[in-house]
């Protein structure tokens, strides 16, 4: 028994320290496991844990986006198998929790592109120039999630129009873009207006016109499952959704079925944008 509760503790203490670990500034680049295509089988994209954790189960290896970890804080090697980091856009502040699955030989970070990168890097510089500059700090990959705001109004198998409003050409600019609603909300810093996805809306519920200006919904594909947080900037007449494509539609167009045909059916449900001097009515 002691032998036992000695190996709790030292595993508890590598954690504590992994936990610790954190670094600033580092070059993280894009590579493609086809993680999708490979069903998140770790020996399928031959990555360098598979021997550690290749037998997990699916819901294990599926829980967040990969990434290969050579940078010079933090356990390395099989004692990085599995571990977890939160990881920082430093132009954009857009975060996500990806684990570690592969070593790499950078120096800092190789995100997989649909799974890692992207979702940090919707002003699309990242991929364009091939890294991106980013914090890291390792995390529990088990914490609990502290819970969702309660949802408002919400209304299933709508249909979801792509338009492209040129989002990033325009630099998240209302005026430049000329959606509606501009006279609302085209004063907002740029961190604000970038900080989700765009959308028209002309649902059948919840807030409409000006009052639904700067609103969240939280999208989902009925297809895929893959779901998005997106603002509302615009009124549209298609009595559902217009997504711009880019920043919006594509993310939750996972198999790509939707583009070709020109829309997806999704569900939808107004949410809190995290907005700290944003206050919600969902009476409307």
């Amino acid at each position: 028994m002691k032998r036992i509760s000695i190996s709790i503790v030292l595993l508890a203490c590598l954690v504590a320290s992994a936990a610790a670990q954190s670094a600033s500034g580092v070059t993280a680049y894009w590579t493609d496991y086809d993680v999708k295509t490979n069903n998140w089988d770790y020996k399928a994209a031959h990555v360098y844990c598979a021997a550690v954790d290749g037998d997990k189960p699916l819901e294990w290896r599926s829980k967040y986006g990969w990434t290969g970890y050579c940078a010079s804080v933090g356990p390395h090697g099989e004692e990085a198998c599995g571990l977890c980091l939160s990881v920082t856009n430093t132009e954009t502040g857009e975060k996500e929790t990806v684990r570690i699955v592969d070593r790499c030989g950078s120096g800092g970070l190789e995100l997989d592109l649909e799974t890692a990168f992207r979702p940090i890097d919707s002003s699309g510089n990242g991929e364009a120039q091939g890294h991106l500059v980013v914090d890291f700090e390792f995390v529990d990959c088990d914490a609990v999630p502290v819970p969702p705001p309660p949802a408002g109004p919400s209304e299933s198998n709508v249909t979801a129009y792509w338009t492209d409003y040129n989002v990033k050409n325009n630099n998240w600019d209302y005026h430049a873009a000329k959606v509606s609603c501009a006279a609302v909300n085209g004063d907002k810093p740029l961190e604000w207006r970038s900080k989700y996805g765009w959308t028209g809306f002309c649902g059948n519920v919840g807030p409409q016109g000006k009052d639904a200006c700067g609103l969240c919904l939280k999208v989902t594909n009925t297809a895929t499952n893959a779901e998005e947080i997106v603002r509302i900037v615009d009124a549209c007449g298609s009595g559902g959704l217009e997504l711009d494509l880019e920043t919006a539609f594509r993310p939750i167009d996972t198999d790509g079925k939707g583009y070709p045909q020109g829309h997806l059916t999704v569900d939808y449900e107004f949410v809190d944008c995290g907005d700290s001097s944003q206050v919600l009515v969902y009476s409307q």
